[in-house]
């Protein structure tokens, strides 16, 4: 008799295991079950779930820490290529200043209109950049 109560319990309990669970754990009735089976079971299934909770909460943290670390390298990333920019213009200019002073005015001129030009379309290209990347957060 006792071993037929186990055995209609078992077939329950299969039963239960083919449906599917929305949430994380089983029903109450179904836990109840397993701890009719052994004793701790349910006991067991429930730190499962919650070790599982615990680590999708630990891979989401580390996904946004690792985005929140791209976003700071990236605008470092910019700011160096300004300040290289700006760097390149100045020296472009003075040398274009020096090559004017030294009778050469329109190779000064060439130098620095060159380094000047090219400072604008590094700015005009990162102001693109820029906008492009506000647009994609938006969306």
């Amino acid at each position: 008799m006792k071993e037929d109560q186990e055995f209609s319990t078992l077939q329950g309990i299969e039963s239960g295991l083919h449906c599917n669970f929305a949430a994380l754990l089983p029903a109450p009735e179904v836990l109840a079950q397993y701890n009719h089976l052994v004793g701790d079971a349910g006991d067991r299934i429930v730190a499962i779930a919650e070790k599982e909770q615990e680590h999708r909460h630990k891979m989401q943290e580390k996904l946004v820490d690792a985005q929140l670390f791209a976003q700071k390298q990236a605008r470092n990333e910019r700011r160096l290529w300004q300040v290289f920019a700006f760097s390149l213009a100045v020296v472009s200019v003075i040398s274009g200043a020096i090559a004017a002073m030294l009778g050469q005015p329109i190779a000064g001129e060439v130098i620095g209109s060159i380094g000047v030009a090219g400072l604008v379309i590094i700015f005009v290209l990162g102001l693109r950049e820029q906008k492009n990347s506000l647009f994609k957060r938006q969306e």
